[in-house]
């Protein structure tokens, strides 16, 4: 996507998974990429390993997205470094507890809503305010297919996620004004070390996933080329779109 070249993008959870596919993706369009993460040696390995990729440049912030400081600060640090922000995608979370709603503390769904949640709301009102001096930009939030078709014994995750698409739609209703673009994907079972931890804990997660009409789990970067594309200006007139790449897993649910 040659619309990509140049554009300044943040990646949160940019070290693994789909935030790491979508890094790479971005490297290979010429973008420049700020890449966040908790996990520094894995975020600058990420950035190092991007800098072979392409033509753009990056950087590594370390970045827990539940707190706001932290936020505002990666915003600020990739203003600083390549002038601007067009883009983000943001893909950092948690996964479920793996409790049922009963047996879940206030603190286990304070920590899944906090990142999953909170977290997504705390990237998107920063980014927003970034697009606002610039013209206008693209945000995408990875969500999950479990905002739209609950599991048993995610709770936390599902409202999460459920509410992180609602916001995505309330964003882009708000501030299509602005040019300011605002979409969600929804993977379904994607082979990330997240996914493999929680689909080996919870037999819910494995049952859903043996029901997928494609009969495989998806690839990191088949949802990170979703992603990617929402950030491109292939996409300028798609926003608060929120898309399902999950094999038609919703319709085998």
């Amino acid at each position: 996507m040659t619309s990509l070249k140049g554009k300044s993008v943040i990646v949160t959870g940019g070290s693994s998974g789909i935030g790491l596919a979508a890094v790479e993706l971005l490297a290979e369009a010429g973008c420049d990429v700020t890449i966040a993460d908790v996990d520094d040696p894995a975020g600058q390995a990420a950035a190092k390993a991007a800098a072979a990729l392409g033509t753009g440049r990056f950087q590594f912030i370390h970045t827990d997205v539940g707190n706001e400081d932290e936020v505002r600060n990666l915003v600020d640090a990739a203003v600083r470094a390549f002038g601007k922000l067009d883009g983000a995608i943001n893909a950092a979370g948690v996964p479920p507890a793996d409790k049922r709603l009963h047996e879940l503390s206030s603190q286990e769904w304070d920590r899944g809503t906090g990142i999953n949640l909170r977290g997504g709301f705390l990237c998107i009102k920063y980014q927003i305010l970034a697009m606002l001096k610039n013209g206008g930009g693209s945000i995408v939030a990875i969500t999950s297919t479990a905002g739209h078709h609950q599991v048993p014994s995610a709770s936390e995750y599902c409202s999460a996620k459920g509410g992180l698409n609602s916001l995505c739609r309330a964003a882009a209703l708000e501030y299509g004004h602005a040019n300011i673009r605002v979409n969600a994907v929804m993977p379904g079972s994607t082979d990330t070390p997240m996914f493999r931890k929680a689909n080996a804990r919870n037999p819910a997660f494995q049952e859903i996933t043996s029901r997928i009409p494609l009969r495989r789990v998806g690839e990191p970067k088949e949802v990170a080329a979703a992603a990617v594309w929402l950030i491109s200006n292939d996409a300028s007139y798609v926003s608060a779109a929120v898309i399902p790449v999950d094999g038609a897993q919703l319709l085998g649910c």
